[in-house]
């Protein structure tokens, strides 16, 4: 993710100035490909003068260390999804923060920037379809992780389907007030072995019906597959995948031989994440509140950690205006 970033600051109007990873060689091809100083500790690189901005890519269980040292050093933070793998350490993260704290630190939920998923929440907002009645998010990658990655990455529903929780509350007017989910390992019994699950359905219910279905596998045979189809009283919205090209093929055998989906998030997402930094870098110059910030943050890892609890348990969990969501929508 470090290269991925890395490529969106190039196309935009900013430089690296260093780049600091505990893999020595690591950092050394970034620093040799873009030109900054590799550094030998992360606070060194957070407090060199020169930078204006900390990038966390890090590892999720140190996200928050790393965005509260770059806090107290008064640099603006852009940190990977998600902010933490711990409810309770997310939580901890924003009080330390702070309100305005936590809407300076922009938090990489990039799909917000995908220009497709992007108008489908638009025209949901202005209401083309109505009274929105279901929305369904399917999200498959193309291949599973490595298995050393499994231990690490706080579980399906925090590392991967909060990019769906995510999406999902973008283009909801009201949050989510109950959750069920099913989870199995058919991919790989090993990821089951290891805690995990690799296969998982969510549905949530808001306030006033609107039913939420999330999908996701970590393998899916035939590349990236990445939809939202929003339901509505007066019609439906389809956020369709993105073929690698838009060429069609028609013959005597078929009329919609379309062009294959692509096996890699950077193929399908690569434009969005250039537009999150694009607008991460102008609401550094501007002062401006981060548009999707540490309480977006918060409130997806409620949903991660409801999700996980319901499987872990069978049982449909409540997400009732607690404690920890009076504060983060304090805070908003």
């Amino acid at each position: 993710m470090g290269q991925v970033h890395a490529d969106a600051i190039a196309q935009a109007d900013a430089r690296i100035v260093c780049v600091f990873d505990q893999v020595t060689e690591v950092a050394q091809r970034l620093g040799d490909a873009t030109g900054a100083k590799v550094i030998g500790t992360a606070e060194d690189a957070i407090n060199h003068p020169d930078v204006d901005a900390v990038m966390v890519v890090t590892s999720s269980d140190t996200h928050t260390k790393l965005i509260l040292k770059a806090h107290q050093a008064g640099k603006a933070v852009f940190c990977e999804k998600p902010l933490s793998n711990s409810l309770e350490d997310a939580q901890n993260c924003i009080d330390a923060l702070g309100d305005d704290g936590s809407k300076r630190v922009f938090l990489g939920f990039n799909r917000r920037f995908d220009k497709h998923h992007g108008a489908l929440c638009a025209r949901v907002k202005s209401g083309e379809i109505g009274t929105l009645e279901q929305l369904i998010i399917t999200s498959r990658d193309p291949y599973p992780p490595p298995l050393e990655y499994i231990p690490k990455s706080g579980g399906l529903f925090s590392d991967m389907m909060i990019h769906d929780f995510d999406m999902a509350r973008s283009i909801l007017t009201e949050e989510p007030v109950s959750i069920v989910a099913n989870g199995s390992s058919v991919v790989d019994p090993e990821i089951g072995t290891l805690g995990d699950v690799d296969s998982a359905t969510v549905i949530m219910r808001t306030a006033s019906g609107v039913l939420v279905i999330i999908v996701n596998s970590r393998r899916c045979a035939f590349g990236y597959d990445q939809r939202i189809e929003a339901f509505g009283s007066q019609g439906m919205l389809i956020s369709n995948n993105v073929p690698k090209t838009s060429v069609t093929l028609a013959n005597g055998d078929s009329h919609d031989g379309k062009d294959a989906l692509p096996e890699f998030f950077m193929d399908r997402y690569a434009e969005s994440y250039v537009a999150e930094i694009e607008t991460f870098l102008d609401c550094v110059r501007s002062g401006k509140d981060m548009p999707v910030n540490a309480i977006d943050g918060l409130r997806a890892m409620m949903l991660a950690n409801a999700a996980t609890q319901s499987n872990l348990t069978g049982e449909v969990v409540e997400i009732a205006m607690n404690e920890l969501m009076i504060k983060a929508r304090l805070l908003s």
